[in-house]
């Protein structure tokens, strides 16, 4: 039978590859970075000689693991993050009577008998463990080298100075004047502040240089004054790789997640502020952009893993009770008044932290799911 019989397969068999890539890239981004965020509380647990009677790497039904002294290490049947369990985590959780004392089985290595800053130091080393995780990438991606926007033309716009130029898609531009330039954001700098002036771009086309003469535009295309320079090319998805030493990565990494940690914390207070216009994004939409991610290549991959890494930690820290922000404001407390919170106010607040989240999630689950359907549908 002629191959051209099984064309019309071809749409089925590039979204079950789509879908593969996806599920793959939630698997192994969002499983890792949770199990480095449970790894956090592990590890420090351990070091203050508190129990730990649990340490999952899943969730739900228990398909393999062994003991070793007083922790059972298991594989959980969902791949999807993990869990730790801390001995004498919370024992007034299994008492009838909560105004008796508790007596948990090994006193000395009671999470909830240990002092405050003991216990805030378990609960904060998760976030603490993503951000070194996202630093730790950062730095081995920055040496390897760091996939940036190339200086590439993807797409000339009608009638504007690129088109008068004769600029043309393809066009790789290499300098403006006697200054060589590697990243798009190097270009659109020069550009913006550049209103008005003649620049000379230098630029390579099909294995010529060439020298451009253009004059950047203060205007947009229906004549409004827009303050900046631009001359109407779009970036093509060509890539530069930038490499840098062992020091200069730390000085680079510390200053990406810096600015991902900046720009987070002001996307957070843009959306409780204005709720209503927030874009935001749950499982679905993490699950198609790290599909994309895993099939451009592995550094695009990590490049999400840092990401979405930053933003486990400071959505973690958020001071809603269910999350580590949560305890770390009850341990606060305690720590003023020198005695816990009463274990009804922090059922309660548990359960009202659940039900935020809950929230949260049909919220996202649906504008993942109306994007996704509006894409698909166009």
């Amino acid at each position: 039978m002629p191959v051209q019989n099984f064309a019309w397969l071809s749409p089925y068999i590039d979204w079950i590859s789509s879908f593969g890539y996806a599920v793959f890239g939630m698997v192994v981004v969002l499983g890792m970075l949770i199990f480095i965020h449970e790894l956090g509380h592990f590890l420090v647990a351990k070091k203050l000689g508190i129990g730990v009677t649990t340490f999952s790497l899943g969730f739900g039904k228990r398909i393999w693991g062994f003991r070793r002294g007083e922790t059972e290490y298991c594989l959980s049947i969902l791949p999807l993050g993990g869990y730790v369990k801390l001995m004498g985590e919370d024992p007034e959780a299994s008492r009838e009577d909560p105004d008796e004392p508790a007596e948990p089985e090994d006193p000395e290595k009671s999470f909830y008998l240990r002092p405050v800053h003991q216990r805030m130091a378990v609960i904060i080393a998760g976030p603490l463990f993503n951000i070194l995780f996202a630093l730790v990438l950062s730095w081995l991606l920055f040496m390897v080298g760091q996939p940036v926007p190339g200086t590439w033309v993807g797409k000339v716009v009608r009638d504007t100075p690129a088109q008068s130029a004769g600029l043309q898609a393809d066009d790789h531009i290499v300098g403006v004047g006697g200054k060589s330039i590697l990243q798009w954001s190097e270009l659109v700098a020069i550009i913006r502040v550049n209103a008005g002036k003649r620049l000379l771009l230098r630029v390579e086309r099909k294995g010529r240089t060439l020298v451009v003469p253009i004059t950047p535009a203060s205007k947009s295309p229906d004549g409004k004054e827009l303050g900046f320079g631009r001359i109407g090319i779009q970036r093509s998805s060509r890539v530069h790789k930038i490499r840098y030493g062992p020091i200069d990565s730390i000085r680079q990494s510390a200053r990406q997640n810096y600015n991902i940690i900046r720009l987070t914390v002001v996307t957070l207070y843009g959306m409780i502020k204005r709720p209503r216009s927030a874009d935001i994004g749950g499982p679905i939409r993490i699950m198609g952009i790290a599909g994309e991610q895993a099939k451009r290549g592995l550094s695009f991959l990590v490049g999400l893993s840092i990401l979405l890494s930053l933003n486990l930690a400071i959505l973690n820290l958020l001071p809603i009770p269910i999350l580590d922000g949560g305890h770390l404001v009850f341990l606060t407390i305690e720590g003023l008044r020198g005695k816990p919170l009463s274990l009804r106010f922090r059922e309660m607040s548990a359960q009202v932290g659940m039900v935020m989240l809950i929230g949260v999630m049909l919220v996202v689950t649906y504008k993942d799911t109306m994007y996704y359907f509006l894409k698909w549908t166009r």
